[in-house]
């Protein structure tokens, strides 16, 4: 297939970022987002700040949307999705890359649903009152708390993301969920041995029930190095296709565009010094460099043979049906 028709069938498609932790306050970020292409994003809001600060991420993003409303509207089922599509408008889903904004009480869980979230990760990095994150030495896997919170968030409605959980909570959490749950931002420790990838046994087990796996572009992530290629991307989503099957697997870039010095301080938080040497020495992946960039997936997936009907299940298909299913 030819480039310009594979641009226009990104042009027609439904295209989910399935999680972007970039800066969403500033204009550039919802530029790229449009440039790209983009339908709908799983927007980080929040990760390990506290209740109040939550809130006040919150009312901001409101705030913005109000503001922005002929570009970016707020997404809370999928026929949200479908009007974003219909009216060229990006899509915000908002989400959590964490369990700390509910603190220890589980009815927080129905008020940000209220709100709007409709995605949130068990753990960051650490553990907390939920289960362990993937950089802790010991992971002691769900606490009573945690099983309590995935079966809240069953309940509710609000999908369960193991992204950044360690081994044994992911495990865990999947055979504890009622519903089908996410890896939105992870690639096989198969092909990239960090402790942020997951391995083939978990991706198996997590699609198994259902659930979608949303490929990596940061490249400590996807090869190892500082730097990586669209290229490095399309061999992982082929290596997990083949794995897990068409169905399973999305688009999960974790770009942190315009992220400000303060935040990303405290997102690479208990780094040890050469881990943070290597993250500060990455640079933006050849071919895929930004979300505005994000055409040059759907080109490169049809390139490589992949049916339309497949590229489209990856590029977004497969997000909107597990979103259909658990919200």
């Amino acid at each position: 297939m030819n480039e310009l028709d594979a641009l226009a069938i990104h042009r027609n498609s439904i295209i989910i970022d399935g999680l972007n932790a970039s800066y969403f306050a500033s204009p550039g970020v919802l530029t790229r987002l449009h440039a790209g292409g983009i339908t709908a994003v799983n927007a980080t809001l929040a990760a390990w700040h506290d209740l109040p600060a939550t809130m006040a991420l919150i009312a901001d993003m409101h705030a913005g949307l109000r503001l922005l409303s002929d570009r970016v509207m707020q997404v809370t089922n999928v026929a949200d999705i479908h009007a974003a599509k219909a009216s060229q408008r990006v899509g915000m889903i908002f989400g959590f890359q964490d369990t700390s904004p509910i603190g220890d009480n589980l009815r927080m869980l129905s008020v940000y649903r209220a709100l709007g979230v409709r995605i949130i990760q068990l753990t960051y990095n650490h553990r907390n009152l939920v289960g362990s994150g993937c950089l802790e030495p010991e992971d002691s896997g769900l606490s009573d708390f945690g099983r309590q919170v995935v079966a809240e968030m069953n309940r509710l409605g609000i999908l369960i993301d193991l992204s950044h959980c360690g081994p044994r909570t992911t495990l865990e959490a999947i055979e504890t969920s009622q519903r089908p749950l996410a890896i939105t931002h992870a690639n096989p420790l198969t092909l990239c041995p960090n402790p942020r990838n997951k391995s083939d046994d978990l991706l198996k087990a997590l699609a198994s029930r259902g659930g979608v796996v949303g490929a990596v572009i940061f490249p400590p992530l996807l090869t190892g190095r500082p730097q990586a290629t669209l290229n490095d991307y399309l061999d992982t989503i082929d290596y997990l296709v083949q794995l897990i099957g068409i169905d399973h697997v999305g688009l999960g870039p974790d770009f942190m565009e315009e992220m400000p010095a303060e935040v990303a301080a405290q997102a690479l938080r208990g780094m040890s010094p050469e881990t943070l040497q290597k993250f500060m020495a990455v640079r933006p992946s050849e071919g895929f460099e930004s979300i505005s960039s994000c055409a040059n997936v759907t080109v490169g997936l049809l390139q490589r043979g992949y049916s339309v009907e497949d590229t489209q299940k990856i590029m977004g298909g497969n997000w909107l049906r597990l979103y259909q299913a658990v919200w």
